[in-house]
């Protein structure tokens, strides 16, 4: 069971329409000379960003494609150049925007989920509603689920297999396992 890692700023729903992409990257500067955009990648695949011909951006609530001229990496970074942008001052419109693709054109493993398809899960213990899922927490040894239960208090439930019982991302239904009831106060 494993997540895969979006940017932050796509774990939380910005409308419908965004709910349809994952961030990839975000584009962090401008290379003057040949016209390159430089990435922070947030996708652990890169591989799969590699064989894109477009990817999307959110200008002001418009999503617009753009097409990919080339992909480069130069010293452990990755940088983009789009087709009919070379001009620096056409370039710095990407600059700090997220870089986004279709959660269609990424192939996902048995098991593996994007963390923003698990935000607003509800979850259950066996039939017992006990919360939603309102954010998933990258912290150092794994991901943890921050869970709001019905009393309001929130819940804390590290992502590891042994804690769930099984998860329909597509439903929005998490169900914790025996392991899990430690977890939690069932009052």
């Amino acid at each position: 069971m494993q997540l895969k890692k979006v940017n932050e700023l796509s774990w939380k729903f910005k409308n419908n329409i965004l709910n349809e992409f994952v961030t990839i990257a975000v584009v962090t500067s401008i290379s003057r000379k040949d016209g390159f955009l430089k990435l922070k990648i947030f996708y652990e695949d890169v591989q799969q960003i590699l064989k894109q011909d477009y990817v999307f951006f959110d200008f002001f609530g418009n999503i617009r494609k753009i097409f990919i001229d080339e992909v480069i990496s130069r010293g452990g970074s990755y940088f983009v150049k789009f087709k009919n942008f070379s001009e620096e001052r056409e370039l710095k419109i990407f600059l700090n925007k997220e870089v986004l693709i279709p959660k269609n054109k990424i192939v996902l493993d048995e098991g593996t989920y994007f963390i923003s398809d698990l935000i607003g899960s509800e979850v259950y213990y066996k039939k017992k509603y006990i919360g939603k899922v309102e954010n998933v927490l990258d912290v150092p040894m794994n991901y943890v689920l921050e869970i709001i239960q019905k009393n309001n208090k929130t819940l804390m439930i590290p992502f590891v297999l042994k804690f769930f019982e099984s998860i329909d991302a597509d439903k929005k239904i998490i169900y914790l396992s025996k392991e899990s009831r430690f977890l939690y106060d069932e009052n």
